[in-house]
């Protein structure tokens, strides 16, 4: 039952609607059917957020080295206090489903969930659903939306409607070989890799400075990774992973979300799970280790059973944070990995606002969230999708949050540069964070060749206003990564393989703090842009490319890309948008966040 449900609903006709979203979705989108009108669709209000405003202050404060607040973070409780929608929000909308009809109405946080008929939600949100194409991948949706004036300042956002975003992993294809009989190996014993050819465990545990210390399982740091597109990490790929590489055996605890499933047969889906278990492992061993797993199902609506669940499926982000935010401090990780994302303009503007609002929440409890910055450079369909076809750089979501921390990467070995395919660049939704000014300006000043910008800003190809990303990097590829995957030994890259490496050396930093008696790193780009020499290794060294027509991640041609010549970053000292502040180098940024108090 609902706890603020009206007593009393009168059936009234609101006179006016405001427009919540409107999208073009762009030639890689078609068109295929109107649904059946007695078709069940169960659909996701947010609700407005309370003191959102209040937010990035709060986060700076505990996120700061040097702020009397660095590291007081809340609890559970302390963040609802603050954001949850008002008591009037709620019967308000509540009120207004049911007034016009919808009977089957959930509660869940922030959100507002019910189901109802596509002819019912067409005539309720002024709109028309209709199954699309979306690559390759039927979706049911509809291009804008509306609701009465009434409920407008009580509605955030309504999901799955205007999203058509085609989440991916940002790993390279696997080249996968047979694995032969494997002897185990001693821990930490010399393997003499040779990591000019392919990186193993001991390649970038030395490469980071993490090769001679040993964390405490029992300091309290945890690490996890999160799995979405229905894959998940198998135990037995992770066993053959330590055992070839002299890690003792241990397994990872899995939590699955919104219809999510642990694939765990040799068929299974495994893809970006097992890199992000094994390298994760191969850095913070013995560090207890968490997967999350996130499934696409539509918001849970009781007693009530939709045949079609494929069509209604919801993109990963807003349930997986909200998910995440409803646990206690106690049961959740310290650092965690994932390196799934879109191009930031297939997101609608409300939905990456109120997911990044998500991720500074957790930020605001301590908790450091990482994210590969993609594949694709300087962007692949480099096409605006408003309509207009401009030609523009293609900037990756979720690291445009200001409240996530990219991670970029690099290739070639001892030294590394920057790597092509390194995805970076300027947010087209989020102004540039208060973090990285200094640094940002100072590329846009001296960093970047000035007759690249004056032809960047005359074709208005980016927004050098908007956030800055990658904040951090790690190898990527060439030489490409060593993984077990279907009980095979193969290679694989991208800056999927990046990420988890450096969050397994903020989960050691963890560790160092918490066994000093210390809180944890939390939000990690004020630290981050705070590091001199030392702590980061800076890249200086090489270009990111793209705009090209083909996608660099794929090799796949994009018909009716936009095409922009010349269209690179360039590596160079401090930050730059191949890169971000350079490599982490553990032995000398433990130090660094030992002396913070």
């Amino acid at each position: 039952m609902l706890g603020r449900l009206a007593c009393c609903v009168a059936l009234v006709t609101p006179a006016l609607s405001i427009v919540m979203s409107r999208v073009n979705p762009g030639s890689r989108v078609r068109l295929l059917a109107a649904p059946a009108a007695d078709q069940m669709i169960t659909l996701s209000i947010g609700l407005t957020l309370s003191n959102v405003d209040q937010l990035e202050e709060k986060l700076k404060a505990v996120s700061t080295p040097g702020s009397p607040d660095y590291g007081k973070y809340l609890n559970k409780d302390e963040v609802a206090a603050l954001f949850s929608p008002s008591a009037d929000a709620y019967s308000a909308v509540v009120s207004w489903l049911q007034s016009n009809g919808v009977e089957h109405i959930s509660e869940q946080g922030s959100n507002v969930n019910f189901a109802t008929t596509v002819a019912n939600a067409n005539k309720l949100l002024d709109t028309k659903f209709a199954y699309y194409d979306v690559e390759g991948v039927q979706k049911l949706r509809t291009r804008q939306y509306s609701v009465p004036d009434e409920v407008a300042s009580h509605v955030h956002l309504i999901h799955p409607t205007t999203y058509f975003g085609s989440t991916k992993s940002f790993r390279m294809p696997e080249d996968l070989i047979e694995v032969s009989k494997i002897a185990m190996a001693p821990f930490a014993v010399n393997t003499t890799s040779n990591c000019s050819v392919l990186i193993t465990p001991d390649c970038f545990r030395t490469a980071y400075g993490v090769d001679d210390y040993t964390p405490d399982a029992s300091s309290g740091s945890r690490v996890a990774f999160g799995s979405f597109l229905n894959e998940s990490a198998r135990l037995e790929d992770l066993h053959l992973y330590q055992q070839a590489y002299g890690i003792p055996l241990s397994n990872f605890s899995v939590e699955v979300i919104n219809g999510g499933e642990d694939h765990q047969d040799i068929n299974g889906s495994v893809g970006e799970a097992n890199l992000d278990a094994q390298f994760l492992n191969a850095v913070t061993y013995p560090l207890p280790e968490i997967q999350y797993i996130t499934g696409g199902s539509p918001p849970f609506v009781p007693n009530l059973d939709i045949p079609d669940a494929e069509s209604n499926s919801n993109e990963p982000y807003l349930e997986y944070y909200e998910y995440l935010l409803n646990k206690t401090n106690k049961e959740l990780p310290q650092v965690i990995s994932n390196s799934y994302g879109d191009d930031e303009q297939t997101v609608p503007p409300d939905y990456a606002k109120r997911v990044c609002d998500l991720i500074g929440m957790m930020g605001l409890r301590g908790i450091s969230v990482l994210e590969s910055s993609g594949d694709t450079g300087v962007g692949a369909p480099c096409m605006s999708n408003d309509g207009k076809n401009h030609t523009e750089f293609t900037p990756s979501f979720p690291s445009s949050c200001p409240y996530i921390t990219s991670v970029g990467g690099t290739q070639s070995w001892a030294p590394e540069v920057g790597w092509d395919g390194s995805s970076g660049g300027f947010s087209n939704y989020f102004a540039q964070a208060w973090y990285q000014a200094k640094a940002v300006n100072t590329y846009l000043e001296e960093g970047i060749n000035a007759e690249a910008k004056k032809y960047y800003e005359a074709g208005a190809y980016a927004n050098f206003s908007g956030r800055a990303f990658p904040d951090i990097t790690a190898h990527s590829l060439h030489p490409n990564y060593a993984v077990y995957s279907r009980n095979r030994q193969g290679q694989t890259g991208g800056t999927s393989a990046a990420t988890p490496v450096v969050a397994g050396v903020i989960g050691l930093l963890n560790d160092a703090r918490l066994r000093a008696g210390k809180p944890t790193m939390g939000f990690l780009n004020p630290f981050i842009y705070s590091l001199k020499y030392g702590p980061l290794i800076d890249v200086t060294l090489g270009t990111a490319t793209g705009c090209t027509g083909v996608n660099s991640h794929t090799g796949q041609e994009l018909p009716g890309a936009g095409i922009i010549p010349f269209a690179t970053w360039n590596n160079t000292l401090g930050w730059d948008p191949v890169t971000g502040m350079g490599m982490p180098y553990f032995k000398e940024m433990v130090k660094v966040a030992l002396d913070i108090v």
